[in-house]
Order: structure tokens, then C-alpha cells, then sequence
């Protein structure tokens, strides 16, 4: 055991010389890896980032016009597969004599896209209501089917962007209206549609 303890004794240096350099070999191996760890993370958040970014590139946008019982009417730009309700949150939301109840607040919007939120008390669900409402409804607020400008024939619900093109296409081609039943010739307006804007137009 002293021969053991003398030979450390006389090669201490040696001894000491050879712990410090596994020491230091064992911190750069160390740091080594732990570069590499760090440049492989900061190469992943660029990737991440750079494809997060193409994403939102990718994201087709488009204008639509939200007006009548909302906080905040006007254009919003929207993102291509967004939905009505979407666009009414954006606008602020609803106000307290908004009636959504012949809206489809799940419909997907579309470019140029006009959104009109009804007043409650225009368009009350009760067919008695429909009717007293109807009926008091000046014919001066309703919409001239041969003379209304494309913006003006989107204001009537039901009348989009394709539909009001049609119009005045049918009409520059065949003349005014002789009837706002003659609305039906226009292709696209059928019997349904008909139902839905015959009491918002007049010739």
C-alpha cells in the first residue's frame, strides 16, 4: 500500500496534469453539445416561423360590407372562408333591434360580399306582424327595380353581388319592368327569391 502511496506522491503532477485535462476535454464536449442543441432550436423556430408566415401568405382575403343593425357598420377586410358571424363580430356585434332570424349566421362569406342586418320589428316571424309591416311600409322606401343602381339592388336582402349584375343586364337588354312579377325573368330569381324581395320593390 506505501509503494502505491509513494508512486502517486512522486507523479502528483503528472496526476494533476491529466485530471485537468479530462476536465477540460469533458466542459468542451459539454458546451459542444450544447451548441449543437441550441443551433438545432433556432433552426427549428426559423423554420416554424418562415412556414407560419407562408400560412398567413396563403390566406386569400377578401372585402365585404356589413350595414343595418350592427355597432360598427362598414368594409372589413376578412379572410376567405370566414362566416357571417364572423364578420358581425368583427363589426362589433349585433345591436339590441338586430333580427337574425332570416340570417344564416353559419353562411360562408364571399368577395363584395353585403351583409344587411334587419331591424326586429320589420321583420318579425309572426305572418300577422309581416303583414301590418307590410303595410305600412311607404313605397317610396322600396327599391325601383328599373332604375336602381347595382348598390342600391344589394340592399334588398336576398340580392347579391350576381343577382343585381343579372338585373340590370336583363334590363338594359329588354327594357324597364312592366311589373316587379317580371323580376322572375331574370335568371337566377326564381319563385323563392321572388317571395323574399316582392315587398322591398317596386318598378
Amino acid at each position: 500500500m506505501q509503494k502505491y502511496l509513494d508512486l502517486i506522491y512522486f507523479k502528483r503532477k503528472e496526476i494533476i496534469s491529466i485530471t485537468i485535462i479530462l476536465v477540460l476535454v469533458i466542459i468542451i464536449l459539454f458546451q459542444s453539445f450544447h451548441n449543437d442543441k441550441e443551433i438545432e432550436i433556432n433552426e427549428s423556430n426559423i423554420i416554424e416561423k418562415k412556414e407560419s408566415k407562408l400560412k398567413e401568405e396563403d390566406i386569400e382575403k377578401i372585402i365585404v360590407d356589413i350595414k343595418g343593425e350592427i355597432n360598427k357598420p362598414g368594409i372589413y377586410e376578412m379572410n376567405n372562408g370566414n362566416r357571417i358571424i364572423d364578420v358581425i363580430t368583427k363589426a362589433g356585434g349585433l345591436t339590441k333591434n338586430a333580427d337574425t332570424n332570416s340570417i344564416n349566421l353559419s353562411e360562408k362569406i364571399v368577395d363584395e360580399m353585403v351583409i344587411i342586418i334587419p331591424t326586429l320589428n320589420i321583420n318579425n316571424t309572426s305572418e300577422l306582424t309581416d303583414k301590418k309591416v307590410i303595410n305600412d311600409l311607404p313605397k317610396d322606401k322600396r327599391i325601383s327595380i328599373n332604375t336602381a343602381s347595382i348598390d342600391e339592388l344589394m340592399t334588398i336582402k336576398g340580392i347579391g353581388t350576381t343577382k343585381a349584375k343579372k338585373i340590370i343586364e336583363y334590363r338594359n337588354k329588354n327594357g324597364k319592368f312592366k311589373k316587379i312579377e317580371d323580376i322572375k325573368k331574370v335568371s337566377g330569381i326564381g319563385n323563392s327569391t321572388f317571395e323574399k324581395i316582392k315587398n322591398y320593390i317596386k318598378i
